[in-house]
């Protein structure tokens, strides 16, 4: 399950993802993302860096992906770049779950994700930064 802060407001979705762990220091991620008010929708590859922290496993992860959004009856489906920095935390030995916390930035490449056009002035969101804490099975 994820929150979303979309628009001004929290928004509840779901993020489906499944990843391989190739090697010590690298791995591959195919993800999914959906609001359950249907206003986003994201899939995407990312790409993990993995290198030994203080106590657990430290990453760089690069991803890229396409969101589907909708503005004034036009759907849209612009690419997104994404870095982060993250860690994956074992809580006890010999556990099958972890906990991953990142933080990360994004730039949307073509039809930002928000609008605002006034008289004085017209903003654009191409950049995003999110902060995502996550529990994974495996």
């Amino acid at each position: 399950l994820e929150l979303v802060y979309y628009l001004s407001s929290i928004h509840p979705g779901i993020l489906l993802s499944g990843e391989y762990r190739f090697h010590k220091h690298h791995s591959a991620d195919v993800f999914g993302v959906a609001l359950f008010s249907g206003d986003y929708l994201e899939i995407g590859l990312d790409w993990r860096f993995f290198f030994r922290g203080l106590r657990e496993d430290d990453f760089l992860r690069i991803g890229v992906s396409f969101v589907s959004f909708e503005r004034d009856d036009e759907s849209f489906f612009p690419p997104r770049v994404t870095v982060g920095y993250g860690r994956d935390i074992l809580f006890f030995k010999n556990t099958s779950f972890l906990c991953r916390l990142e933080l990360s930035g994004s730039y949307i490449i073509g039809k930002p994700l928000a609008e605002k056009d006034n008289d004085f002035m017209n903003r654009e969101a191409h950049f995003t930064a999110a902060l995502h804490v996550g529990f994974y099975f495996f």
